[in-house]
């Protein structure tokens, strides 16, 4: 079966007003989820926001290896406590992603200025902090799981929020990044 080579395109990125949702991980534990969501963020030009303390440090190899080629692109920060990144963002709906969430994140009525939270991988969100939240949100899941991975969680939601926001003005445009690993092989 041959791949939809749509699905592997980057969106277009004509309209500099186009940008992704703040992404906030709060105590992220794992450093290859995280280095796959700065390069989500980058693809999205989502800000990446790390508060309390990671698992990690974030020069770490670990990190960089998810995505070398895009690092010195990602709008990163770290705030030790959630607090000073809350103060300093007054005014935006906060959205904390949880298996506890008590609305559709897949149907949600996203904004442009909302900032998605996400707790780490083993605990979630902690409650104290799920209470300074506007809303909190879910994935739907069918099957016997606990969880999903984090990394999957964001970039679903994420996608959720730009195809809510930005809907038809999205469009892939196979020439920003051609194709270029594989050449077509003449058959005979």
């Amino acid at each position: 079966m041959a791949a939809n080579s749509n699905t592997t395109r980057q969106l277009s990125n004509t309209s500099p007003d186009i940008s992704g949702p703040t992404i906030v991980l709060h105590r992220p534990q794992i450093p290859q989820n995280t280095g796959n969501i700065s390069r989500l963020c980058v693809a999205l030009k989502s800000e990446l926001v790390i508060t309390g303390k990671a698992g990690f440090q974030f020069d770490t190899a670990a990190v960089r290896r998810a995505g070398l080629d895009h690092w010195q692109h990602l709008k990163f920060s770290h705030h030790v406590k959630f607090a000073d990144f809350f103060r300093g963002n007054s005014g935006r709906r906060y959205l904390g992603i949880s298996k506890a969430g008590t609305e559709n994140a897949l149907k949600f009525d996203y904004r442009q200025s909302d900032v998605l939270v996400f707790g780490n991988e083993t605990m979630g969100l902690p409650p104290a902090l799920m209470g300074r939240l506007t809303c909190t949100l879910a994935l739907p899941m069918v099957g016997p799981v606990r969880s999903l991975n984090l990394a999957n969680s964001v970039a679903v939601v994420a996608y959720a929020y730009m195809n809510h926001v930005y809907g038809e003005s999205l469009q892939p445009d196979s020439t920003l990044y051609p194709r270029t690993y594989y050449r077509k092989r003449q058959l005979g």
